[in-house]
């Protein structure tokens, strides 16, 4: 699966596929193997204020079986949590 990688950039990494899932730049199979391997090198670690990261990496780890009607309801709310996330980092502090 490549290099180990560290949980900062595996979040950053996570995030990025998740967007370019959306907006249709890469498959389903690519970012669910991306969480998988985040969970193998234990670089899935959520800070406080991140849950909205840890549900991204939640949902993408599900298998991609298209006729289960979780799955389309997991592929739905990644928009919406990516919408969330950037309404969130503009929120100040």
């Amino acid at each position: 699966m490549g290099r180990p990688i560290n949980a900062r950039l595996a979040l950053w990494n996570l995030e990025n596929l998740a967007r370019d899932y959306v907006a249709g730049r890469v498959d389903w199979h690519k970012v669910n193997q991306y969480a998988i391997q985040m969970e193998l090198e234990n670089a899935a670690e959520f800070l406080p204020g991140q849950e909205i990261l840890e549900e991204l990496h939640s949902i993408f780890l599900t298998a991609d079986a298209k006729d289960d009607p979780q799955f389309r309801a997991s592929e739905m709310k990644s928009p919406i949590l990516l919408d969330k996330l950037d309404h969130d980092r503009k929120r100040p502090h």
